[in-house]
């Protein structure tokens, strides 16, 4: 049956690091991610497939951005020969696996929450991350024949919190501290009633939600360490133009939010100097 306005799939995985400001420890929680339409997803699946391949991996094999994991690790204990392999090919496979972003309409989102108290609890933090997701994918999605769906990474302890967060966007357009969603409430944007909870090592779109992550994290870590120049340069431009955009062409507040809003400008100020980059690379190509 032909679905005439495919709902979205989105994908996200999570992270966090701290960096230093001063004399003041500040640590910084994301989630970010990816949409795709639905009726692509097979589509999709069949190419993450054919990068696995190519490096003896079958589809039952997980890639993540961190291959030092302990659950990567002991996923492969008995395949040492195929982890070495995997661990040496590492940057290879991430820049194939990153590069099938471009053959699609897919979509990026990223929501990062700095956390300027010390006595602020993690839990707390993440689900203002979480909430500021939904909200852009919220204004982000359109009519649908079905219901779109979201898929995070399974959060531990957190995943009753992260549940509520969502319940109560979808029932009342609201997070769980009052304050109202922009975009109404998720079930008057046809969004599926709860939030899917997965384990990355066991499904292939998660896997390239946590590489888009872990790429991110090498422009975060750059805004705001002023470290993984190289890295950041050599993964985050492939991915940077697939961020949702308004209509001045500008991902900032639509599909990349901060907060405190106070850091926007420093990202905002290495964003555009990628991008004038990119197209000096362009001109020299």
């Amino acid at each position: 049956m032909q679905i005439n306005h495919p709902p979205k799939r989105f994908y996200f995985d999570d992270g966090q690091f701290f960096f230093w400001e001063g004399l003041k420890k500040r640590q910084v929680y994301f989630i970010g991610g990816y949409s795709i339409d639905f009726d692509k997803e097979k589509e999709l699946e069949k190419d993450i497939i054919s990068v696995k391949r190519k490096y003896n991996l079958n589809p039952r094999h997980p890639v993540k951005w961190n291959l030092k994991d302990r659950k990567i690790v002991s996923y492969y204990k008995n395949e040492n020969t195929l982890y070495q392999s995997l661990f040496k090919n590492s940057d290879k496979i991430r820049e194939e696996l990153l590069d099938i972003f471009s053959k699609y309409e897919i979509t990026l989102y990223m929501s990062v929450i700095i956390r300027m108290k010390q006595k602020d609890k993690p839990k707390m933090s993440y689900q203002r991350c979480f909430t500021n997701l939904l909200q852009r994918i919220g204004m982000s999605v359109g009519f649908t024949d079905n219901c779109h769906s979201v898929f995070l990474d399974f959060f531990k302890e957190d995943a009753t919190a992260i549940a509520e967060s969502y319940s109560s966007g979808y029932h009342f357009g609201r997070d769980t501290e009052g304050n109202p969603y922009d975009c109404g409430s998720l079930s008057r944007k046809n969004f599926s009633e709860a939030i899917y909870f997965g384990k990355t090592i066991y499904n292939q779109f998660l896997q390239l939600a946590d590489l888009v992550t872990g790429c991110t994290q090498y422009f975060l870590e750059y805004c705001l360490k002023d470290k993984e120049f190289k890295m950041m340069m050599k993964f985050f431009p492939k991915i940077m133009d697939k961020f949702h955009k308004n209509a001045e062409g500008n991902p900032f507040r639509v599909s990349i939010v901060i907060s405190p809003k106070t850091y926007y400008e420093k990202f905002e100020r290495v964003f555009e100097q990628l991008k004038e980059l990119q197209e000096l690379g362009s001109i020299f190509n």
